[in-house]
């Protein structure tokens, strides 16, 4: 059992102890002033305020209201374990009403028997019957109204603790939703992995039939880029400036494969450098433009960076290598998205017009 459970258990346990020094007074004075207050036989000048024996009697109503209170705790207590209030409260009240009046028949059935074994063969008055008769129903009474407040003690009681749990639950999820989402977010991560190696190692092939000093050198390169991303994996944000510091070691390997077919052009200011943005976006970005677009000596791919208002800026010649426009429908831009969705109440836009395709990133 936790400390939690434990010291729930304890508060329990430490109000019913004390719920009884307090409810079992009140009935006994409650059922003894009804002696007094419902006979209508009772003489108001009479100088003793109840004509019974303050040593037998009075102890024996005592222990009455003692064990008619036991009776409607257990009655209570017992039916929470069979029959829920909060599936079946209008069976739930009728057996729990039907089991107080048995519990009362048999309690002063009970205490008849007690009564006449100190009061034997004494006949009764009018009155005294008519006495009886009214305790049997003061008793009800009694009965009913500490099974009533033992019942809302109970669903209020109930209600805290669903409370309590509910807003528990509510955390677990929010922080279960965190760990999906952080783990989505690293997923999307190692999805840029499997299409830079290819393009990477694509070009490092060529290289070695045509250049093998070039090879080595490319090779070397690609072993900072790696070394770049290994570092910043588990980073959820990166500044610009870190960004372009890669983007220039990536640039190089494109250079390296086509030459003066593809051009960069860089002009962010130094706010925007010091600014955030998803790990790799500028990268995936430029491998998209590439990829989707042709690039030859007469007509070179050229992709600006540029800082607007606050934003980066990411733009391209549009020459599809469909010959048709360009819409980007593929995972590098949906995952460009999501990670925004995740990281940002702000979202990338890509449009294209007279001749260019534009990203444009909210720095975070």
């Amino acid at each position: 059992m936790n400390s939690k459970t434990l010291n729930k258990t304890n508060g329990k346990n430490f109000f019913y102890k004390y719920y009884r020094i307090i409810v079992i007074p009140v009935v006994f004075l409650v059922y003894l002033s009804s002696y007094f207050f419902l006979n209508p036989y009772r003489n108001f000048d009479e100088g003793s305020f109840l004509d019974l024996d303050w040593t037998h009697d009075v102890s024996l109503i005592l222990v009455y209201c003692a064990i008619l209170t036991e009776i409607s705790l257990f009655v209570g207590r017992t039916l929470n374990h069979w029959i829920s209030w909060e599936q079946k409260p209008i069976f739930r009240a009728f057996v729990q009403f039907l089991f107080l009046i048995i519990g009362n028949i048999l309690l002063n059935y009970l205490f008849s028997f007690l009564w006449n074994f100190f009061y034997p063969e004494v006949p009764l008055k009018e009155s005294e019957l008519l006495i009886i008769w009214q305790s049997y129903l003061m008793a009800a009474i009694l009965s009913l109204f500490i099974s009533f407040i033992h019942t809302s003690i109970f669903l209020l009681n109930r209600w805290r603790v669903t409370s309590e749990e509910a807003a528990e639950l509510k955390i677990k999820a929010s922080q279960l939703q965190e760990a999906v989402t952080r783990s989505e977010l690293e997923s999307l991560k190692l999805q840029l992995d499997p299409h830079f190696t290819f393009n990477n190692f694509s070009t490092l092939t060529e290289l070695i039939h045509e250049d093998p000093l070039s090879a080595a050198s490319f090779l070397e390169n690609i072993t900072k880029v790696y070394r770049y991303m290994i570092s910043n994996l588990n980073k959820d944000t990166i500044t610009v400036r870190e960004e372009i510091e890669f983007l220039n070691a990536y640039f190089y390997l494109l250079k390296k494969r086509l030459g003066d077919k593809v051009e960069l052009k860089l002009q962010v200011n130094a706010i925007c450098m010091e600014l955030h943005l998803p790990p790799l976006t500028l990268q995936l970005l430029v491998e998209n433009a590439v990829k989707h677009n042709v690039a030859t000596l007469s007509n070179p791919l050229i992709i600006s960076i540029y800082s607007d208002v606050g934003d980066v800026v990411v733009r391209n010649n549009l020459q599809p290598t469909s010959g048709k426009s360009f819409v980007s429908t593929g995972v590098g831009n949906k995952n460009i998205e999501f990670r925004y969705k995740i990281l940002s109440d702000r979202m990338p836009v890509f449009s294209e017009s007279n001749g260019f395709y534009c990203v444009r990133l909210p720095l975070i």
